[in-house]
């Protein structure tokens, strides 16, 4: 029996751990990149801190009104399946904590975008852009720091979000009740995004001045 286990052990460590200690030291994102991500940290054989990242690029980004005359809203989709680990065990797995099933799609929905606060902000070059973050049926209140950037021979937004796996309600699993890997409780999501990407931001941003 403890032969098994062992044997075990070695063959989750040949699958998991490479690919994730490789993870650590690979650059997120590249400068032209429209694309989001998670960042998290998981103990492997009894303490060795072994950074995880999953990334997706498949995101769909529009500035939507949901009333003639109301203020605008940014919507943010982004299938809860198409996030790549580099081990397709971990991306099956998130897509489950995502509640693929129940909602296919993440889901970002910005509070009203106020013109004039906006002005201040691209003037500054950075601001909080608050909104509910909806995934597995389930709304979460988020206010998510970003940067404006001009990078590549484009504009881009970039920033990351501090929280943790209990704000969203999602229980991550343990390999081996934790002797082989287990979760960290903090969490990082990340941003790239394009704005020439952001459909209908852009027209927008111009009709205002906010260019």
């Amino acid at each position: 029996m403890h032969r098994y286990t062992l044997t075990a052990a070695v063959i989750v460590a040949a699958l998991l751990g490479p690919l994730a200690l490789a993870a650590s030291d690979e650059q997120v994102f590249g400068a032209k990149d429209h694309c989001v991500a998670y960042r998290t940290t998981k103990d492997m054989f009894f303490g060795m801190d072994v950074e995880v990242i999953g990334r997706s690029c498949d995101v769909t980004a529009s500035l939507m009104k949901t009333a003639a005359g109301s203020e605008p809203r940014i919507v943010v989709t982004v299938p809860a399946k198409s996030f790549k680990s580099g081990n397709i065990m971990r991306n099956r797995t998130v897509s489950d904590l995502l509640g693929a099933k129940v909602q296919p799609d993440l889901l970002f929905t910005s509070s009203p975008l106020d013109a004039e606060s906006l002005r201040a902000d691209v003037d500054r070059g950075h601001f909080v852009l608050s909104g509910t973050l909806t995934l597995g049926g389930r709304d979460y209140p988020i206010d998510f720091p970003l940067e404006l950037v001009e990078q590549a021979g484009g504009r881009y937004v970039k920033g990351h979000l501090e929280t943790t796996f209990e704000a969203f309600e999602v229980e991550v699993p343990t390999i081996a009740f934790g002797l082989i890997a287990s979760p960290h409780e903090e969490l990082e999501l990340i941003v790239h995004l394009d704005l020439e990407r952001v459909n209908g931001l852009e027209a927008w941003a111009a009709s205002l001045g906010l260019k």
